[in-house]
């Protein structure tokens, strides 16, 4: 069985209509408190914690503490952080005393939507079948029987310190950005007071905009969605390098001095040949996802890697990497993953200074970084739809996949799937010309509307 409440990214939906209400919230804080009560070591004497942040919505607190009514209801101790990216909460989850992690947000969704995500002892994302057995708790007619003694909850703001402390000495403790002027777009999410101190924490000067949230105003014409915005102001502000960065900071498109955007492929591209080239590439394989551009793949074959593709979903290629122990994978979208070292963990201002790390060790300025990598020209179109439903169902669309596949004859790809977080049928066509782009898309398109599931 396919969890119906669990994505690609967690529970995700519009705040105060089901899934994202308080009561069902509240049970699966309980849920989640009677999981990790088993997990526990029976000689434990100290109550599990779990630690929880949001990425500054109006409806993150409401849901914060419906969640938490359920783990204290459980018996656990609940530390809320408050505003914070999602990689933080995950660093934090990994490396301080939490059973668990539980961030409220929607990503890169708009201000009306939120969402949670749920993490385990290590910091990642539960794996599908814990996510499983936990909804069919969530579900079922039993309410879970609440702890002889409830938990406790606090406000713990002052452990983001201990992320940036990170970042500073352990990841990064040779990288100095003294002189570089660096443009920041916070989206008006969980990164609006976070990254222009982890700059600051490395010498730079921070060009923050879009840092002020209201609770109405996250990714709204901003943010990694909009990396043109952050395109604009990085050269309107003579700045050396710019980032554009969702909601809750897990992922982050990086913009060069002439305004020149580098999405995840572009980042994979760079990161891969310039890993490869000192050895540190390992089995000289980047991880990526069906969505990447075939472009991608040549480039990497050009510098003596290859690139291995997974389903869409930062979670499947993180699972890629664990089980062949590879150290870069990642997303077009900007959600970049680094291996053991860093707990497969998209973030995107670790990915900034990664990026910063590896040119410093090239001796190459940014305008440099994968400035020969082209994208084959590539459409990806978004319908609206009623239901999902499995593709093969769909005849029409199948008949005209088939069809195209055949017609492109490995001189361009196509892709179509569901969305696993919005009702939207995602269509992805790329070739060796706009042209043929263009038409393999309207065939398609034509084919959905046959097919009669178009919102």
């Amino acid at each position: 069985m396919k969890p119906s409440l669990f994505g690609t990214d967690g529970i995700r939906g519009q705040a105060g209509t089901y899934p994202l209400i308080p009561t069902l919230l509240e049970k699966l804080g309980l849920v989640l408190a009677a999981r990790i009560h088993l997990d526990m070591p029976e000689d434990s004497e100290q109550r599990p914690r779990v630690l929880i942040g949001h990425d500054g919505r109006e409806s993150g607190e409401t849901l914060v503490a419906a969640v938490a009514a359920g783990l204290t209801r459980g018996g656990v101790d609940v530390d809320i952080v408050g505003l914070a990216t999602t990689p933080c909460v995950a660093y934090l989850t990994f490396s301080g005393p939490f059973q668990a992690g539980v961030v409220v947000s929607a990503s890169h969704n708009p201000a009306a939507d939120n969402g949670i995500k749920l993490l385990g002892r290590n910091g990642a994302k539960l794996a599908e079948a814990v996510e499983q057995e936990l909804e069919m708790a969530l579900l079922a007619d039993e309410y879970p029987t609440a702890a002889a003694q409830a938990g406790e909850t606090r406000r713990t703001k002052n452990l983001i310190t201990d992320y940036i402390t990170w970042l500073r000495s352990e990841a990064f403790p040779n990288l100095d950005l003294s002189g570089k002027r660096i443009l920041v777009d916070c989206a008006n999410g969980a990164a609006s007071k976070m990254a222009p101190r982890v700059l600051h924490a490395f010498g730079a000067e921070a060009i923050p905009i879009f840092d002020k949230p209201d609770g109405l105003n996250i990714n709204q014409d901003c943010g990694a969605l909009h990396p043109e915005v952050a395109a604009q102001a990085v050269v309107a502000n003579g700045c050396d390098l710019g980032l554009s960065l969702d909601g809750d900071a897990d992922r982050g498109l990086l913009v060069d001095s002439s305004g020149r955007v580098l999405d995840g492929d572009v980042l994979l591209a760079g990161l891969g040949a310039s890993m490869q080239s000192r050895g540190e590439l390992a089995e000289s394989t980047v991880v990526a996802t069906v969505m990447s551009n075939l472009a991608l793949e040549q480039y990497l074959q050009a510098h003596g890697a290859k690139l291995l593709r997974t389903q869409v979903g930062d979670k499947y290629v993180a699972a890629a990497m664990r089980e062949g122990g590879y150290s870069l994978g990642g997303e077009k979208s900007g959600h970049l993953l680094f291996g053991e070292d860093h707990g497969f963990r998209g973030d995107g201002l670790y990915t900034l200074l990664r990026v910063l790390h590896c040119l410093a060790l090239d001796q190459q300025k940014p305008s440099a970084f994968a400035s020969d990598y082209r994208d084959l020209p590539q459409r990806l179109l978004n319908l609206k739809v009623r239901k999902r439903v499995p593709l093969q169902e769909l005849p029409h669309l199948s008949a005209a996949c088939e069809k195209l596949e055949k017609e492109l004859d490995g001189q361009g790809r196509i892709v179509v799937r569901f969305s696993g977080t919005e009702l939207r049928l995602r269509l992805m066509v790329e070739a060796q010309t706009t042209e043929l782009v263009e038409e393999s898309l309207e065939k398609l398109q034509q084919a959905v509307g046959k097919d009669q599931i178009l919102a």
